[in-house]
C-alpha cells in the first residue's frame, strides 16, 4: 500500500468507523430529521512492524456509551483520535481485509454455492461481528455494471423493510402522538372496508405484530408510483377488495397489508410521506447512506433483479433480467418490502436493535421490537415481534443451542432477496442481499453463525409437541367464504383427513392426509409441488380456525352449530381457477418455519 497523505476530516460524535472509505451520518445540529452530507477520506500507512489495511467494512473504533454521549464534542473529538492513534501503533498483528481473512473462508465458499443453486447472478454479504460491521464481499456479477457488487451496491431488501416501518410508527408513540392501543380507524377515518368491516378496529400494536386478520395484499405491480399511492389505493381498491381472515388479534398471520396500513397511520399522523419518515428518521440517524425508500433515488450502482413483472405468476416461470425502469414500485406495498438498501447498512440497523439509541426510540420502545408479542404457530417455539421473528434457542440442521436467542426475518420481493439473521447475545448478525426471486441462502447463515460464533456445546433437537389424544378436537365442517368454501376435516387413527370439494371441482390434485408437524400444525402439499403449513387455532368466542397464510376457513363454536343445525344455512363455494389457487398458496407458503 503506498503512502498517501491524510485527507482533513471531521469524526463524528456518534460513531467512528475506520476504512478505505469511512462515512457516518447523523441528524445535523442545525437541521434536525436532514440527512448530513455523506463523507469519506483516505488513509494508507507503512509501519515496520505493523500494517494496517483501512476498508470500508465499518471496524468500529468507538463506540458510543453514557460517557462519550455526555462529554463535549471537543473531549469526543480527542478521543477519537486518541483511538486512531491506538490503531495505528498498539498492534502487533496484521489486520486483514474481509478477502484475506481466513475467517471467512467457510462463508465465501458457501455464498458461492448458494448462489449457484439460486436465481441471483449477485450477492453481497455483510457480518456484524464482536461490534464491528464487516463487508464479506460482493460475489458474482449483476446488471448493469456486469461487474461484482461492491459495499455501495443497491438490492431490494423485500420484508427485511417491515421493522423498519415500525420504527417510523413507534417513533410517534414516542412523540406522545399516538399510542400501541391507536386504531386504524381513529388515524384514517376515510378508511371504510367493505368486507372485512372490523379491520379498521385493528389497533397499531395488532398490525406490528401481524394480528391484523386481513388477507396478504400487496396491491399492483407498478414500475411507478407516487407517495400519495398509498393513501389513495388504500382507501380505493384495497379498501373495496380486501377480505378477512379472522377478526383482529385473534392469531398471526402474516399479511403485508398490515405494515401498509402502519404506514398510512405513521404518515398521516405526522403529516409526511412514509418515505421521508423513514429516510429523515431511521435511515440518517443510523448513518444508512445508502437505504432509499423511493425506487427514483436508486443510481446506476444497483443490483437488477431476476425474477418477474407478473404478480399472477410468481415462480411459475423461469425468472427474467428485470431493469431498474422496470422494477416494482408501488407506494402502498413499498412499506412492506421496497426498500433498497446494502448489507453493511442492514448491520448499522442490527446494531441499533441490539444495542437502542435513545435518540432514535426510547429504550422501553425499541425493546417491543424484539418483543415476543404472538406465536408464529399456535404450539410451535417461534414468536413475532414487532417485524422480527423471535425465538429462544437456534436450530442448525440437527444440532440444537438451547437458551440462544435468535431475532431474524428475510425477504422477497418479485425481483430481490434478503437475508437477515441476528444472535444479540452473541454479538453477531449477517445480511445476505442478492437479486433472485426467491433466493435461499439458509446454508450460508447456518455456515456463518458455525464459524464465526462462539455457541456453547449443541444438544439433539427435541421433539415437537403431538398428542393423538387432542384430535378429536378438530373434526368437522369449517368453511370458508372467501376461498376453499367448505372444509370436511375427519379423523383416521392419528391422522387428520381433509376433503375440500372446490379442489376436487376444479381438478386440483392434493394430499387428503394432512402430515403432522406438532398437534396442531400440519402440511398440506397441492398440485404436487406447493407443500405449507396449515394450523388449527382457537378462536375468542369457541370457534376454531384452520388457517394458513393463504386462506382460513372457520368452524363455529358447538352450542353456534347446534343453532344453526336446526336451520342449516346454505354455503357456497368460491369460483376459483387452478392457477390462482396454485399462486395463491405458492406465496402462502413462504410463511417461515422455525
Amino acid at each position: 500500500m503506498e503512502n498517501r497523505p491524510l485527507t482533513p476530516f471531521v469524526i463524528p460524535a456518534r460513531q467512528v468507523h475506520i476504512g478505505r472509505t469511512i462515512r457516518d451520518s447523523a441528524a445535523s445540529p442545525g437541521y434536525p430529521g436532514k440527512r448530513r452530507a455523506q463523507f469519506r477520506f483516505a488513509l494508507g500507512v507503512h509501519m515496520t512492524t505493523t500494517r494496517i489495511k483501512l476498508d470500508s467494512t465499518a471496524h468500529s473504533l468507538i463506540k458510543p456509551n453514557a460517557r462519550t454521549k455526555a462529554a463535549s464534542p471537543l473531549v469526543r473529538y480527542a478521543i477519537a483520535i486518541a483511538a486512531i492513534l491506538v490503531a495505528f501503533v498498539g498492534c502487533d498483528d496484521e489486520l486483514l481485509p474481509p478477502e484475506e481473512d481466513p475467517r471467512f473462508d467457510a462463508l465465501r465458499e458457501a455464498i458461492e454455492n448458494d448462489l449457484a443453486a439460486n436465481a441471483a447472478t449477485a450477492a453481497s454479504v455483510s457480518v456484524w461481528l464482536d461490534g464491528e460491521i464487516i463487508w464479506v464481499g460482493g460475489f458474482g456479477t449483476a446488471s448493469p455494471s456486469d461487474a461484482p457488487p461492491d459495499e455501495d451496491t443497491l438490492f431490494m431488501i423485500g420484508s427485511d423493510t417491515k421493522k423498519m416501518t415500525t420504527i417510523t410508527y413507534l417513533q410517534r408513540v414516542a412523540a406522545g402522538q399516538a399510542s400501541l392501543d391507536t386504531t386504524l380507524s381513529s388515524t384514517v377515518p376515510d378508511l371504510s372496508v367493505v368486507r372485512a368491516p372490523d379491520y379498521v378496529s385493528a389497533t397499531a400494536h395488532q398490525l406490528m405484530s401481524n394480528q391484523g386478520g386481513i388477507e396478504d395484499h400487496l396491491g399492483p405491480y407498478t414500475s411507478e408510483t407516487t407517495d400519495a399511492y398509498l393513501h389513495d389505493y388504500s382507501v380505493g381498491d384495497f379498501a373495496q377488495n380486501t377480505y378477512p381472515l379472522s377478526p383482529p388479534g385473534t392469531f398471526f398471520n402474516y399479511s403485508n397489508a398490515n405494515f401498509s396500513m402502519i404506514a398510512l397511520m405513521a404518515e398521516t399522523i405526522a403529516d409526511r410521506p412514509w418515505a421521508d419518515l423513514v429516510e429523515e428518521d431511521v435511515f440518517a440517524p443510523l448513518g444508512m447512506m445508502r437505504s432509499f425508500a423511493r425506487k427514483s433515488s436508486v443510481d446506476d450502482n444497483h443490483a437488477a433483479g431476476m425474477g418477474s413483472t407478473d404478480l399472477s405468476n410468481l415462480g411459475g416461470e423461469p425468472p427474467r433480467l428485470i431493469s431498474l425502469e422496470d422494477t416494482w414500485d408501488n407506494a402502498f406495498a413499498r412499506p412492506a418490502g421496497q426498500v433498497w438498501s446494502t448489507p453493511s447498512d442492514q448491520m448499522r440497523l442490527a446494531e441499533f436493535l441490539a444495542d437502542g439509541d435513545d435518540s432514535i426510540l426510547p429504550q422501553e420502545l425499541h425493546e417491543l421490537l424484539h418483543t415476543a408479542h404472538v406465536p408464529l404457530y399456535p404450539d410451535m417455539p417461534t414468536a413475532y415481534g414487532y417485524g422480527l421473528i423471535v425465538t429462544d434457542s437456534l436450530t442448525v440442521d440437527d444440532r440444537y443451542y438451547e437458551g440462544v436467542e435468535v431475532w431474524r426475518h428475510g425477504g422477497a420481493t418479485t425481483s430481490h432477496s434478503s437475508k437477515f439473521q441476528m444472535l444479540p447475545e452473541q454479538r453477531f448478525a449477517i445480511s445476505i442481499l442478492s437479486n433472485g426471486l426467491y433466493d435461499n441462502f439458509d446454508a450460508s447463515v447456518n455456515t456463518a453463525i458455525e464459524t464465526l460464533v462462539d455457541l456453547p456445546v449443541p444438544s439433539a433437537v427435541p421433539a415437537l409437541p403431538f398428542d393423538p389424544n387432542a384430535l378429536d378436537a378438530f373434526t368437522g365442517t369449517y368453511h370458508d367464504p372467501n376461498f376453499l368454501g367448505d372444509v370436511f376435516v375427519t379423523r383416521q387413527g392419528d391422522v387428520l383427513h381433509v376433503d375440500i370439494p372446490a379442489f376436487d371441482i376444479i381438478g386440483l390434485p392434493y394430499n387428503k392426509d394432512l402430515q403432522p408437524l406438532t398437534t396442531r400444525v400440519w402440511q398440506i402439499t397441492v398440485a404436487d409441488s406447493v407443500t405449507q403449513p396449515v394450523w388449527f387455532a382457537d378462536g375468542p368466542n369457541g370457534e376454531t380456525y384452520f388457517a394458513s397464510r393463504g386462506f382460513s376457513a372457520v368452524r363455529p363454536a358447538p352450542e353456534t352449530l347446534s343453532r344453526r343445525m336446526r336451520t342449516p344455512a346454505p354455503t357456497r363455494t368460491p369460483k376459483l381457477t387452478r392457477d390462482e389457487v396454485v399462486r395463491r398458496l405458492r406465496h402462502a407458503a413462504l410463511t417461515p418455519l422455525p
